[in-house]
C-alpha cells in the first residue's frame, strides 16, 4: 500500500511539474501578434510586428479600440524591449487555451502568438477567460506606444 501511494504521489508530482516547465525561447523575437475580439464584428484591438528582412521591423497596430490600423517601421531595439516584456511578464508560461467555466454566449476572445529566431513559439488564446497577471495589457500598451506617429492604413492596404 505504501509503495502504491508513493507511485501515485510521484506521478502526480511529475504531472504538476511538467505543466510548469515552459521556458522562454532563447532566440530573438521575429514576429508577434496580439488580437482581441469583442461582440462587434472585426477586431476590438489588433497589433502585429514582424521583421522586414533588412534589420528593421514593421508594426501594424491600432491606437485605440475598434480604431484604424497604423503602420510604422521600428528598429531591433524596440523589438528587444518587447521580448523583454514577454520574459518579465512570463507570457511564455501561459497555457495554450483559456476558457470560461461558465456558458457565456456573448463576450470576448483573444489570441497571442510570437515566434523566435531559435524556432521557439508562444501561442495562447482565450475565450471569456484571461491568464493571471497583466502581461497582455503591458504588450498592448507597448504596441500602442510603438505605433504612435505611424501612418494610418486604409482597409485596402491591410495585410491581414
Amino acid at each position: 500500500m505504501r509503495r502504491l501511494l508513493i507511485n501515485i504521489f510521484s506521478v502526480l508530482t511529475l504531472g504538476l511539474l511538467s505543466g510548469c516547465s515552459k521556458t522562454m525561447p532563447t532566440g530573438d523575437l521575429v514576429s508577434l501578434e496580439y488580437t482581441r475580439s469583442g461582440t462587434v464584428a472585426g477586431y476590438e484591438y489588433e497589433g502585429r510586428i514582424e521583421a522586414d528582412g533588412n534589420g528593421d521591423y514593421i508594426i501594424r497596430a491600432m491606437q485605440e479600440y475598434y480604431g484604424p490600423l497604423y503602420e510604422k517601421k521600428v528598429d531591433a531595439e524596440a523589438v528587444t524591449k518587447l521580448r523583454d516584456i514577454i520574459e518579465r511578464e512570463k507570457i511564455y508560461a501561459y497555457k495554450s487555451n483559456y476558457q470560461s467555466t461558465l456558458n457565456v454566449l456573448d463576450g470576448y476572445s483573444w489570441h497571442f502568438h510570437a515566434t523566435f529566431s531559435d524556432g521557439g513559439e508562444i501561442d495562447s488564446h482565450g475565450n471569456n477567460a484571461w491568464p493571471d497577471g497583466g502581461g497582455l495589457g503591458v504588450v498592448h500598451a507597448y504596441l500602442v506606444k510603438l505605433v504612435a506617429g505611424g501612418t494610418e492604413i486604409s482597409t485596402s492596404d491591410r495585410k491581414d
